[in-house]
């Protein structure tokens, strides 16, 4: 086996929580060779703590798909008056109802997600308001690959025709107790149960029940993966309108990097993360060359939350 510090064990772990999210410790050491006699767990362990630690991936998130008394919205704003950016900031980070936070620099000031029908105060414009579908997360086959190269590869790419499929159920059944455990182990999906029971004051065989019975059926799990590690990339947020959203978002699939796919009502929304914006510009642009794109705007994130 090679050393637990290469690349191809930690993509090998990240596969094996693609599926298996919440893992058994024998899975693991199965998986990287070090079950058996004269082997020992700690080794695997210690693997996925540095897989963690290194920002190489992030522990499982559970996103809720969309319901009809259940979605999220998601907003473009425009603060009014430039010189109150900070302060603008500070009061949408300190809004408990927004689940996800952009700064940005660009055509819009602000791009955030919530559950909640906002009503903004008089410091904020809305620019564009739509319905958030389901959330995708590519998986990234060219994680040996070099950015640059991985990029002409996604320019290269011929994109099948097709939409992404905008799909909202009828009725989320979810009370207050459902909520409750999904908000503990949204950012976490391995979290113990013991953990669980104790924010909910369930007993651990209860809050495994309802988590497995009544959470996960409404949800999809997120996984990230990330070969030099998060803190080394730059994120660019793209607007796209496409009638190749499918094709696309497949050919996204060859970078190094997990791509954001947030589906919006008329158009995506692409978190895409990269080493030069140039690369990623140069992509887009033969893209639309070829008529793959129909539009595209590119934002910068500055902060995010």
């Amino acid at each position: 086996m090679r050393s637990l510090d290469t690349l191809q064990t930690y993509y090998t772990l990240y596969n094996i929580f693609q599926d298996k999210p919440r893992f058994k410790q024998k899975i693991v050491s199965d998986a990287l060779g070090m079950s058996g006699r004269g082997k020992s767990r700690t080794s695997a362990s210690n693997c996925v703590l540095k897989l963690y630690g290194k920002k190489i991936s992030f522990r499982p998130n559970l996103i809720l798909r969309p319901y009809e008394n259940c979605f999220t919205t998601a907003y473009f704003l425009k603060a009014r008056r430039p010189q109150d950016i900070t302060n603008s900031l500070i009061t949408l980070s300190r809004d408990t109802r927004i689940s996800y936070l952009l700064l940005l620099s660009g055509m819009y000031d602000f791009f955030v997600t919530t559950r909640y029908d906002l009503h903004f105060d008089e410091n904020f414009k809305v620019k564009k308001k739509s319905i958030l579908y389901t959330p995708i997360y590519t998986h990234p086959h060219g994680w040996n690959l070099e950015m640059k190269n991985a990029f002409r590869s996604v320019a290269n790419s011929t994109l099948s025709k097709g939409k992404i499929e905008r799909e909202m159920g009828d009725f989320l059944p979810w009370e207050d107790i459902h909520f409750r455990i999904f908000d503990i182990m949204k950012h976490n999906v391995q979290m113990p149960f013991s953990e669980v029971a104790r924010g909910t004051n369930l007993s651990q065989i209860t809050a495994k029940k309802y988590f497995y019975e009544d959470v996960l059926p409404y949800c999809n799990i997120a996984h990230y993966f990330f070969p030099k590690g998060y803190d080394h990339y730059v994120q660019s947020l793209l607007l796209v309108k496409s009638d190749h959203e499918k094709g696309l978002v497949d050919s996204l699939s060859k970078l190094p990097c997990t791509t954001y796919v947030f589906p919006l009502e008329k158009e995506i929304a692409l978190g895409i993360f990269h080493e030069g914006v140039d690369d990623l510009m140069f992509a887009f642009k033969k893209l639309e060359e070829k008529g793959y794109i129909k539009k595209h705007l590119l934002l910068v994130p500055l902060y995010w939350d």
